[in-house]
């Protein structure tokens, strides 16, 4: 037998060992009809859904999907090069995986490799209850990677239980793009577009008294934590204060880095960064007014293109799900 495969994160910022990255998948792109999970969206976003819902987006933005497949290739190439493992998402195998819940809500883009699991210490969750409904079938993109890689490790595997098929607002709902981290306090974001109560609940409950699950709530208008809220290494992070009326107190120390949403951009993504250690970062090339802010404190930029993903919902840390962070802590 081989050596045990070490599955640990407990911060946003330990060194980098592997990273899940989605794909383009453009064949199977599909733009998602509107419903009311999607309330959050600005004007242009439900208009999008409306015109275009259902519909393949290689037929409608062809130029655009296929840029959303090459810049997520570019990330996982970067991260390569970087002596990085990488694993990348699969295509959906089945017809009965590509339309499920269509009769609910159509809609399908395999494009981030971190919402479908969250690694806290050694425990892998796996997040099969994402509010929209058509978000969920692309857990099985990922399971059959996630679970060969995991098989001989040291993780303990669980799966979320399943929200229904109905849409409600309060159903079991926990998205990782709303979960940072910092040792045994764990945050989780609540703008009522993604995470909910009970899923922020069921995930305090299943990591036990030795972690502190703190509600971090967030304007309406925003989907996840991670768009406005980046935990750079101890003792500093980047956050839009407009989008977070209140940071919890285990952060309100901390040195802040500020952003504000700038005219003209269509959503918030300046926090969705990745870090790869503690002195290094790779975020959107239109985020660049941060790179003057990170460089004086010591911290490497690199910037890369990335406004087709974003467009689809998926900022740089979005698209990277890692197992392994920083050094074994047991």
């Amino acid at each position: 037998m081989g050596e045990t495969r070490i599955v640990s994160v407990n911060n946003e910022w330990s060194k980098l060992h592997d990273a899940f990255i989605g794909i383009g998948d453009e064949e199977n792109c599909v733009h998602p009809t509107y419903m009311d999970a999607l309330k959050w969206q600005d004007a242009e976003g439900i208009k999008e859904c409306e015109e275009l819902g259902g519909k393949r987006a290689i037929d409608t933005t062809p130029e655009e999907v296929k840029l959303l497949g090459e810049q997520l290739d570019n990330l996982a190439n970067l991260l390569a090069g970087r002596g990085i493992q990488v694993v990348r998402s699969i295509p959906l195998r089945y017809p009965e995986e590509i339309h499920f819940l269509d009769d609910v809500q159509k809609g399908y883009v395999n494009h981030d490799g971190c919402d479908f699991f969250l690694t806290v210490g050694n425990n892998v969750i796996l997040l099969n209850d994402l509010r929209v409904p058509c978000r969920r079938k692309r857990v099985w993109a990922l399971r059959p990677v996630l679970e060969a890689v995991i098989q001989d490790s040291n993780a303990r595997y669980v799966a979320m239980p399943p929200c229904s098929p109905h849409y409600s607002e309060d159903d079991l709902y926990l998205e990782r793009g709303d979960v940072l981290m910092d040792g045994f306090n764990v945050f989780v974001g609540h703008s009522g577009n993604a995470s909910s109560p009970a899923g922020i609940s069921w995930l305090q409950q299943y990591l036990g008294p030795q972690y502190h699950v703190y509600t971090v709530p967030l304007h309406p208008k925003i989907l996840h934590l991670d768009t406005v809220c980046m935990l750079n290494r101890p003792g500093l992070l980047t956050w839009y204060p407009e989008f977070i009326p209140e940071l919890p107190k285990p952060l309100q120390h901390w040195e802040k880095i500020i952003m504000e949403k700038q005219p003209g951009e269509d959503e918030a993504f300046g926090a969705n960064g990745l870090m790869l250690d503690e002195n290094t970062i790779v975020f959107a090339e239109q985020y660049n007014r941060l790179v003057p802010e990170y460089e004086k404190r010591g911290i490497e930029c690199i910037t890369i293109p990335f406004e087709a993903p974003i467009h689809w919902g998926v900022g740089v840390r979005c698209a990277v799900g890692p197992l392994h962070r920083g050094d074994y802590m047991g």
